[in-house]
């Protein structure tokens, strides 16, 4: 199979894996905790790729913001429970494993370049076996700035030692696309993972393409 891309980079949470389950089970067991009420699952996949402090917002009323811990002892609670449950209920989606393992036996350097604290991302990866295949993996506190800013996929591509042109940024929010474009790759805006449910209007985000499944992005890729 021919592709122009030599490297393929990927969003994780929402493109690789459905993490909503975990995520959500971690939002719930910490606003349980802190005396909130746990809220529908419809509610908090709202939030889901916009981090554990605006999930938890859904659930606690503005003014009590700060007092309630939201920038620390909830959050510190919901990060202790989602690391210690990363992998309870998360899987890869459909033709993800394949995909990956396509791509390594096609000479393709793959990436993963993710909002996810790394210990985090690098934890629920090892969980499947197709992350062997994987050259680097960035998480949010591994460079300065996180997407929609290029820097992660700007050092990616350094560290890889491949060109812009030669790059393939794969994603399911706005601010991935955002990041492609501003790190001047190509880009794929998947349409089964969680960002439509938070960014309206998928047709606006400025893609190179847009991917129905996994099936579609491999026929994008390997066009």
């Amino acid at each position: 199979m021919k592709t122009k891309y030599k490297a393929i980079l990927f969003d994780l949470d929402g493109t690789l894996l459905d993490t909503a389950p975990d995520l959500i089970a971690a939002c719930n067991y910490t606003l349980d905790r802190f005396g909130y009420r746990k809220l529908d699952e419809k509610i908090i996949r709202t939030k889901v790729t916009a981090g554990m402090r605006e999930m938890m917002k859904l659930g606690v009323p503005e003014k009590e913001w700060d007092s309630a811990g939201i920038e620390s002892v909830m959050r510190d609670c919901f990060a202790e429970y989602y690391t210690a449950h990363i992998c309870d209920r998360t899987t890869e989606f459909h033709g993800i494993g394949e995909l990956i393992q396509t791509l390594h036996k096609s000479g393709i350097k793959t990436a993963v370049i993710t909002n996810k604290y790394y210990a985090m991302a690098k934890k629920v990866l090892s969980k499947f076996e197709f992350s062997k295949n994987f050259e680097l993996i960035l998480g949010c506190d591994s460079l300065t700035h996180s997407k929609p800013h290029p820097e992660p996929i700007l050092k990616a591509l350094e560290i890889l030692e491949i060109k812009s042109e030669d790059a393939l940024y794969v994603g399911d929010h706005l601010n991935d696309i955002r990041a492609a474009i501003a790190a001047k790759t190509d880009s794929v805006a998947v349409l089964w993972g969680y960002g439509q449910n938070e960014c309206a209007d998928i047709d606006s985000w400025g893609a190179t393409y847009k991917a129905q499944d996994v099936e579609h992005l491999k026929s994008i890729i390997f066009c």
